[in-house]
């Protein structure tokens, strides 16, 4: 993987005690091969099983590890928001918290960050996706488009960013959203935008709370909000 002077890498977690030591001290074992000036920031998004307190027993430990909790469940968008403010470096990724992307695999992004603001991870295959799920992500992909004129692959995955882009705009969104939503305003900021493949790891165990039909109806009507600046 290509070197970077600093680095913060965000992981919002919810319910994820399955996962989270794994996803953690594969995170720090990664990093250290990139630099030796990172952080590791975890949000427990208001987990209610042993997510806060395995990772707590694991910052406790290690100093390259914080970890901020939620008190109740405020969603993805929400747990972004609260991780970026706590990024001190110039470089943040963000990888999901249930091991399904990996900071070894994200070498391309890492690679085109000097050149652009924000580089977005795109899937090859989504093998274990259940068919509603396949529905959710294109369809998703499909308004995306129609409604911003976005034609990237993937906006709702892992992604890198230049830390200076929240200093000059502001992500309102509390659900997934939150990607989109800040591509969106960056390019109309001037910033640039690009992609970069990684690879995409089925989920060990834990289940997911992004693909159901709630969460799709709350990014819809952040969209919407969004679209005609209702937001």
């Amino acid at each position: 993987m290509s070197s970077l002077k600093c680095l913060s890498i965000l992981i919002p977690a919810y319910n994820e005690e399955e996962n989270i030591k794994r996803v953690i001290r594969q995170a720090l074992e990664d990093a250290k091969r990139l630099t030796n000036d990172f952080e590791i920031v975890i949000v427990d998004d208001g987990s209610s099983d042993n997510t806060g307190k395995i990772a707590d027993l694991i910052a406790k430990k290690d100093k390259y590890v914080r970890i901020i909790h939620h008190k109740t469940n405020q969603g993805l968008g929400q747990a972004l928001q609260t991780g970026v403010k706590e990024c001190k470096n110039d470089f943040i990724i963000y990888i999901e918290g249930d091991g399904q992307s990996l900071l070894k695999d994200q070498g391309k992004l890492f690679e085109k960050i000097n050149e652009s603001e924000i580089v977005l991870g795109y899937r090859h295959s989504r093998k274990d996706y259940t068919l509603f799920r396949k529905i959710l992500s294109y369809g998703y992909l499909l308004l995306l488009r129609i409604l911003f004129n976005l034609t990237f692959r993937d906006v709702n995955w892992s992604a890198a960013f230049q830390r200076k882009i929240f200093d000059s705009i502001e992500v309102k969104s509390s659900t997934p959203f939150f990607l989109a939503e800040t591509v969106i305003k960056s390019l109309r900021y001037g910033f640039r935008v690009c992609e970069a493949p990684t690879l995409y790891h089925p989920r060990i165990a834990g289940h997911t709370s992004l693909g159901n039909v709630r969460t799709a109806y709350h990014m819809f009507i952040e969209m919407i909000k969004f679209r005609f600046g209702l937001d």
